[in-house]
């Protein structure tokens, strides 16, 4: 998602209640269920038999779980400490997304500790606390890095095809790309169009549970914008699924254009899938810890405990325990299991098990710095939700009715930006002198010197995009009552900056025993030069976009930054980036896929090293950062992990 930098574009608050009694547009396809998920029915729960034990019904949690479980033979349970949000308007309205962050009843609401580098702020992590996890409150977009960003991870697991090719059978098999409506976008020929649609079965998935389409309504603004980057020489991409996905283009969304409802895991995996009596989920249950017995090789998992209201609980599984519990919460967990740095574990009065330093380490994440424009008059953007209450009721009816319509929609511009596009070559040779400084850093033995070279031959053979752009056409700094804008973010697809910099016991680690305390998360925020510099061309180069035409036309005034006196030299725009960027809600890395020796914490088969059969499969095994959306890749770790699973690997 693209972060709390849009959480606040609320609907009117008349039209959220409005909608909380809307009988089509969020109608679940889950009203009735042989098998729900339970919230209260624990006995029954801990007196089955688990072959698996899978911790955290999200994102990659659920689908793992319905994929074991097509093996009629195999009993498979899922503990979630959240709750049930089926047919709830937060959730499902798509224009709604943001509405649930920073919502106890969805969100985990976690913070980081102060960042030194921004301003000395924290930042909300919002992460999905229910069932369907960050699927069911992200911002949506659906899309893919590009082919050598996924190639790289196979650098790191050494084996089992975690690479483009090993792993676009998994992405296909999480989606169903829907073919109507049409992409409208301008710069694609109708040759390239053709060409698209031909390959679209090759490269995309036509029958899978997670339903994608296209946006049907578009602010008239966005065809000056993406005209005005195809004059400035970005192009726009016509298949940006293919594993070339640089240049600009409308993003697919997770969203079911017949209902007009968010498609995410509980929907799509749980509810739109022949229910299966072999696989049990609990909600309402924390996992507090991983149990295990000692062998004459490595840990054994046998079992879980958990904490239902103020009450502990053991479960048990007889082949494995898998964590889905995403890259806050795995690292966590495995800590407060002995799993981890044993000096940090001492301090904390837990008993290591497994001495593995790398545990919490190499947290990343995307970083976004903002610009907005005010427009003439005349535009009709999503501004009009806010400025014509009458409409905006029209609308809610519209969309109550038929799932159709503006609340059925959101902005859907994406640009993937390479560093050759933003800079001149000689700024590029000053960048990439930064970067090869602040890399000859790194420590030995640590996952920076397997990744930098990576991220420098990305930057030096010009493929992959190392900033992504999104346009959202709509005030979001301060909108005045009666006026329409275009705000845009421009962030940082591969930082240098990792949370794991600096060993130190307040990075992405438990904060103390306590199972049920939030972790101290530190994410490094602009701790390389490299970054704020390249964050700093991010935003000139947006600021520039308003200045060109077709655009500069519909602009009156840019808002933000604001244009005054002293404001648009190098050193204010650099407070203004470390006083007001905000994370994208794409975080990745913490268990991540390596070998043990150089930061790794699980192996290609995505067990934890020092164990026989725990593995964690969520983005938290992600080894180096890719410029996209996380949700997607997910998705695909877990068909991926269901399939070696299913084949004994």
């Amino acid at each position: 998602m693209l972060g709390l930098a849009l959480s606040f574009l609320l609907a009117p608050s008349f039209v959220a209640q409005a909608v909380l009694g809307a009988s089509s547009g969020s109608k679940s396809p889950c009203t009735s269920l042989p098998f729900p998920p339970s919230e209260s029915d624990v006995s029954t729960f801990l007196d089955t038999k688990f072959d698996y034990i899978i911790v955290g019904g999200g994102t990659a949690g659920i689908p793992l779980a319905v994929r074991l479980a097509e093996d009629k033979s195999l009993h498979i349970g899922v503990i979630e400490a959240g709750s049930l949000r089926l047919g709830d308007p937060i959730i499902n309205v798509p224009n709604f997304n943001g509405r649930a962050l920073g919502n106890p009843t969805y969100d985990w609401d976690f913070v980081s500790i102060n960042q030194a580098n921004a301003a000395g702020r924290n930042f909300s992590v919002p992460r999905g606390k229910l069932f369907g996890g960050s699927s069911a409150i992200n911002a949506l977009a659906w899309n893919r890095a590009s082919a050598p960003e996924y190639d790289a991870w196979n650098q790191f697991s050494r084996g089992n095809g975690w690479d483009w090719e090993g792993l676009l059978p998994s992405f296909k098999k999480s989606e169903e790309v829907s073919l109507k409506p049409k992409n409208p976008y301008p710069g694609i020929t109708p040759a390239q169009a053709e060409t698209a649609a031909a390959d679209l079965p090759r490269i995309a998935g036509m029958d899978g549970p997670v339903v994608v389409s296209y946006s049907s309504i578009y602010p008239d603004v966005v065809s000056p914008v993406v005209e005005t980057l195809n004059i400035m020489g970005i192009r726009t991409n016509p298949e940006p699924l293919n594993g070339n996905a640089t240049g600009l283009y409308n993003t697919l969304e997770s969203v079911d254009r017949q209902t007009g409802v968010r498609t995410y895991s509980a929907i799509g995996y749980y509810c739109d899938q022949p229910q299966k009596s072999n696989l049990k989920v609990l909600l309402g249950a924390q996992a507090t810890k991983v149990l295990f017995k000692n062998t004459t090789s490595s840990l054994t998992a046998i079992g879980v405990q958990f904490t239902v209201g103020s009450t502990q609980y053991v479960v048990n599984a007889m082949k494995e325990v898998i964590l889905s519990t995403g890259t806050i919460q795995t690292p966590q967990l495995l800590e407060l299991s002995g799993i981890g740095n044993s000096t940090l574990l001492r301090s904390m009065n837990v008993s290591t098990l497994v001495d593995l330093p790398a545990v919490g380490e190499n947290l990343q994440e995307h970083l976004f710095v903002g610009a907005q424009w005010q427009l003439k008059p005349g535009h009709l953007t999503f501004d009009i939700l806010r400025n014509n209450l009458t409409f905006a009721a029209e609308q809610m009816a519209l969309y109550n009715k038929t799932g159709q319509g503006w609340f059925a929609n959101i902005d859907s511009t994406v640009i993937f930006l390479r560093l050759q596009d933003l800079v001149t070559p000689a700024r590029f040779a000053e960048l990439l002198q930064l970067f090869d400084a602040s890399a000859a850093q790194a420590a030995p033995g640590s996952l920076q010197k397997m990744q930098y070279p990576i991220q420098r031959r990305w930057l030096e053979e010009g493929q992959i995009a190392i900033s992504e752009l999104a346009q959202a056409s709509e005030g979001v700094i301060a909108p005045e009552a009666g006026q329409s804008y275009v705000f845009m973010l421009g962030g940082l697809s591969h930082p240098m900056s990792r949370g794991s910099v600096i060993n130190s016991c307040l990075r992405q680690h438990i904060a103390s025993n306590d199972p049920l305390a939030p972790p101290a998360i530190d994410f490094g925020y602009l701790s390389h030069d490299f970054d704020v510099q390249v964050l700093l061309d991010v935003l000139k180069y947006m600021q520039n976009i308003g200045t060109q035409q077709p655009f500069a036309s519909d602009v009156a005034v840019q808002t933000t930054p604001a244009i005054d006196s002293g404001s648009q030299s190098d050193d204010a725009l650099i407070t203004y980036i470390r006083s007001t960027a905000a994370g994208g809600d794409h975080l990745i890395g913490t268990a991540a896929l390596g070998p043990k020796g150089q930061g790794g914490v699980v192996d290609s088969s995505l067990k934890v090293y020092g164990t026989a059969n725990l593995r964690v499969v969520d983005a938290s095994i992600i080894p180096i950062q890719v410029a996209g959306h996380s949700q997607s890749s997910a998705y695909a770790i877990a068909e991926k992990a269901a399939a070696m699973i299913k084949a004994g690997k």
